[in-house]
């Protein structure tokens, strides 16, 4: 899929990343006044309890602004488009990644971006995010020269064989819906949220020069890991399903319907509004067909956590999966020793 301004404006993941490409503006009137408003407009849209915002002078007698999406957009407006840099789009990339959440309602500032008072305001920036030259390797597939698999601080190495664990994965998740059917009128109970492959299968993702394998920086809801194990791999032959948009994606459920309607409903009912029958693809079943499924960045950002219509089947969507993330369904050969990967503040470097 091309990277466009419909493609990045269409899933809540690439309107995000709009929004945080002005959010990165070097500090200015311009852009503290929008930062403000940003912030008391999205958080009247937020459905999320517990936020706590930080309020300088006397609490006591302060009166929260009323900020429409509308005076947002106007100071947004305002905010002039970095210099998109490669390393500004990737922080903003990473941002939108890592801000991902489908296990409740989204937050204020993805349903500010999704209003119609921000599309004009959205619509410049994506059009200077689609012609950057720093996005020209989000629409590629699978780069097998360059994997390499992120192993978490003391996370244990799965042993088993791919095949093993992806016929677990297909009993694993049977079972947990007809748990849960049996609970199908408990409107409180959270399921798993997301749709992708058994996790310990092998997974990988290109490496980026010296800044090692997007999948340090790329993460969901990531959990504050500051060390890391990276192995470079040798990615095994065979076809590589390419998940580039919703159109893809929809294509493969088709293909292998898995029906999660009764450990999805909740969950995916609070992330994207939507109530009734879902469905992910059977991964065991995709497992048959091919070596591998990899997302591509731009498929993440159309795709991820958008509800994707299936017609009879119902509706599906993409969570817990990072952007430029392989799964394999075949075993993988290391090409390197295991290295010893450590974050300063935002950046990862080899030990």
């Amino acid at each position: 899929m091309t990277l466009s301004i419909d493609t990045l404006l269409a899933g809540p993941r690439g309107r995000r990343l709009c929004l945080e490409v002005l959010r990165l503006v070097p500090d200015g009137p311009e852009a503290r006044d929008a930062a403000w408003a940003v912030s008391w407009a999205a958080q009247a849209l937020d459905e999320n309890t517990g936020r706590i915002v930080a309020i300088a002078g006397d609490a006591a007698s302060f009166t929260e602004p009323e900020v429409s999406p509308a005076e947002a957009a106007a100071a947004l407006a305002r905010v002039p488009i970095p210099e998109l840099s490669d390393a500004l789009l990737f922080t903003a990339l990473s941002l939108a990644v890592d801000l991902a959440a489908y296990w409740q309602p989204p937050f204020g500032e993805d349903v500010l971006a999704a209003t119609e008072d921000l599309r004009p305001v959205l619509e410049r920036v994506a059009a200077a995010v689609a012609g950057a030259s720093g996005t020209a390797w989000w629409g590629s597939g699978v780069e097998r020269d360059t994997q390499a698999m992120v192993r978490w601080e003391n996370a244990p190495a799965s042993t088993e064989s791919p095949g093993v664990l992806s016929a677990r994965w297909r009993s694993e998740q049977v079972a947990e819906e007809v748990s849960f059917a049996r609970q199908i009128d408990d409107v409180r109970l959270s399921g798993s949220w997301w749709s992708t492959p058994a996790f310990a299968l092998p997974r990988s993702t290109r490496v980026r020069g010296t800044a090692g394998p997007v999948g340090l920086t790329l993460v969901e809801d990531s959990w504050g890991c500051t060390s890391a194990r990276v192995r470079p791999i040798a990615a095994p032959d065979g076809e590589v399903i390419e998940i580039d948009g919703p159109e893809s994606w929809a294509a493969l459920c088709r293909r292998h319907p898995f029906p999660v309607t009764a450990s999805r409903r909740n969950v995916w009912g609070w992330a994207t509004g939507r109530e009734g029958m879902w469905v992910q693809p059977d991964w065991a079943a995709v497992a048959d067909e091919a070596a591998g499924v990899h997302l591509s960045v731009n498929g993440y950002l159309s795709t991820a956590g958008r509800v994707i219509d299936l017609g009879d089947l119902g509706a599906s969507t993409v969570a817990g999966w990072g952007p430029d993330e392989t799964f394999w369904f075949s075993p993988v050969e290391h090409s390197a020793p295991e290295q010893e990967w450590v974050r300063d503040g935002d950046t990862w470097t080899r030990a």
